[in-house]
């Protein structure tokens, strides 16, 4: 007898986010513990700066769009996301951490909104203006779903 897959009974429990949702914000982990200089788990700030990266990274001027599409509105939503999949069990959390920390870290209309072409960068990546977050030495976010493979 086979188990029910955990991400399909999370998405029957709340109809919030489609799967498509779920997938990004568990390769926008995977994406930012890469970005890492050393494995190791990352903050909510780190993380919602990481999917803003991916996304730019993989759709450009079209990132808010896409977002949007999978009813991710602002960072808030990628800690719905994340805390969803840890009542799950699909990913792991410090005492220490709540869905706060992913509030406001950044706001979709000055992240995603910019006027004219992107500048792209010497590696014909988009150049981004936006502030960073400093890595933080507090272990926070463990991936626990299959990588994907990036560029």
């Amino acid at each position: 007898m086979q188990g029910n897959d955990p991400l399909e009974e999370l998405i029957k429990k709340d109809t919030r986010y489609p799967a498509e949702a779920y997938y990004f914000v568990a390769d926008a982990l995977a994406y930012t513990v890469r970005q890492l200089d050393d494995y190791r788990h990352v903050t909510g700030k780190e993380l919602a700066c990481g999917a803003r990266d991916l996304a730019l990274d993989c759709w450009g001027g079209m990132a808010k769009h896409v977002l949007e599409s999978w009813r991710i509105k602002s960072t808030a939503d990628f800690g719905e996301i994340v805390f969803n999949m840890v009542d799950a069990g699909l990913m792991a959390k410090d005492e220490a951490d709540t869905k706060d920390d992913f509030r406001q870290v950044y706001t979709f209309a000055e992240t995603f909104d910019r006027p004219g072409p992107p500048e792209l960068d010497e590696n014909g990546h988009i150049r981004r203006n936006l502030p960073t977050i400093e890595q933080q030495e507090q272990i926070t976010w463990t991936p626990l779903l299959e990588e994907t493979n990036f560029n």
